[in-house]
């Protein structure tokens, strides 16, 4: 695990077992998850600063699926964002690290909502290559629509698990065509398929995706820039703000009591 080298994938410093605490060491990102970058509605996110994430994620799991390795747990919260705004999945073999620790997790409906119909109805320990494909299309959604999985369905999440399970009808997000290109949209949809086989490979994902943004010359630092600019601005605004109500209490307490 230590030996994966890849700029796209978080790099696994060590593991930590004491006192009954199990626990991994890796590199910090201090952006976060892509979920809570998703999640914060002061950040400005254009098509081509997501489609870079969408790529970096991509180019992270066909690294991994390359080595033989799928992940089994891919989701929003465990692709983390370094400084540089560039996206690496983390907890890549987690799920043989807990076997061989005999460590189980509780599960969670919630955590569920990215996992593949067929790997709900017969769970494989380390998942597999068309599930983490399956995980990636829920992903993309998240992206687009800058919501949580199946947002839109307005649904508890142990429902929504409990229709994936048992089609017809397949239950799947519904994100809205105008938020998106198109061929994205359909990258999407056929990366959900019901049927495993019919899912492409993230090789083959990773030549559409790069085929969606060919002639669209806009560039990501161009982007970024912009993007670090309308955070900066926020920060300034914030100060201001802050500043103001420090002058008004200032005020209040300097202003002499009335006798």
């Amino acid at each position: 695990m230590r030996d994966m080298r890849h700029e796209n994938l978080n790099l696994y410093l060590g593991l930590f077992l004491d006192s009954g605490i199990f626990a991994l060491v890796v590199e910090h990102c201090p952006r976060g998850s892509l979920a809570d970058l998703l999640g914060d509605g002061d950040m400005r996110l254009d098509w081509m600063f997501k489609s870079s994430l969408l790529m970096d994620l991509i180019k992270g799991m066909k690294y991994l699926h390359l080595r033989g390795l799928s992940h089994g747990r891919l989701k929003s919260t465990n692709c983390l964002v370094d400084g540089r705004f560039v996206l690496k999945i983390t907890d890549y073999g987690l799920p043989m690290i807990l076997h061989a620790q005999t460590i189980s997790l509780p599960e969670d409906p919630q955590e569920l909502l990215w996992t593949a119909p067929e790997l709900l109805r017969n769970p494989v320990r380390g998942g597999s290559f068309s599930g983490d494909v399956f995980s990636f299309s829920i992903i993309i959604q998240e992206v687009i629509s800058r919501t949580l999985p199946y947002a839109m369905m307005d649904m508890p999440a142990h429902e929504i698990v409990e229709r994936l399970k048992q089609p017809p009808p397949l239950c799947r997000p519904v994100v809205s065509v105008d938020e998106a290109p198109a061929e994205c949209l359909s990258l999407m949809n056929e990366c959900w398929n019901e049927d495993p086989d019919k899912r492409p490979s993230f090789d083959d994902i990773f030549k559409q995706f790069r085929g969606i943004n060919r002639g669209k010359r806009a560039n990501i630092i161009d982007s970024m820039l912009r993007m670090l600019e309308q955070y900066s601005s926020n920060l300034e605004d914030l100060i201001r703000e802050r500043t103001d109500e420090l002058e008004v209490e200032r005020n209040k307490t300097e202003k002499p009591s009335s006798t």
